[in-house]
C-alpha cells in the first residue's frame, strides 16, 4: 500500500519566528491535505532543522512509499533550480524503493498573481 508524505520545504532563517512561521503553515497544509498525505514534514535548506534530506529520512522512518516536495521559494534561484533538485536526486539515489518527486515552487503557480492582487487591492 502506499503511504504518501509531503515536504514543504523553505530556505531556513537565523530568526526562529521566521521558521516557526512555516512550521505552523505546514500545520495548515497538513490539516487541508490529510486525505492525501498521511505524512507531512517541514524542512529547511539552511539555519534550521530538519535539512530535506533529514526530513526525507523520517519520512521514509515513518512509512512513506512516495515523498512530494514542495518548494515554499517565490523565484527560481539557485535553490529551487540546483539544491533542492541535486539534495533529492541523492535520497532517490539512496532509496530507490521510494518515489520522490519535487513540485514546482510556489512562485510559479498559477494563482500566485492573483493572490498578490487581492492582498494589494485590500491593501
Amino acid at each position: 500500500m502506499t503511504k504518501n508524505a509531503l515536504i514543504l520545504i523553505a530556505h531556513g532563517s537565523r530568526k526562529e519566528s521566521s521558521n516557526s512561521e512555516v512550521q505552523n503553515l505546514m500545520l495548515k497544509v497538513e490539516e487541508l491535505t490529510k486525505e492525501k498525505y498521511q505524512i507531512t514534514q517541514a524542512a529547511f535548506l539552511e539555519f534550521a532543522e530538519p535539512s530535506l534530506d533529514k526530513a526525507i529520512e523520517l519520512c521514509i522512518e515513518k512509512g512513506a512509499t512516495s515523498i512530494v516536495i514542495l518548494p515554499y521559494f517565490l523565484a527560481s534561484g539557485n535553490h529551487v533550480s540546483k539544491d533542492i533538485p541535486s539534495l533529492v536526486k541523492e535520497m532517490q539515489n539512496r532509496n530507490p524503493d521510494v518515489n520522490i518527486r519535487v513540485t514546482s515552487h510556489l512562485g510559479s503557480t498559477e494563482g500566485i498573481a492573483s493572490l498578490l492582487c487581492t492582498m494589494a487591492l485590500k491593501a
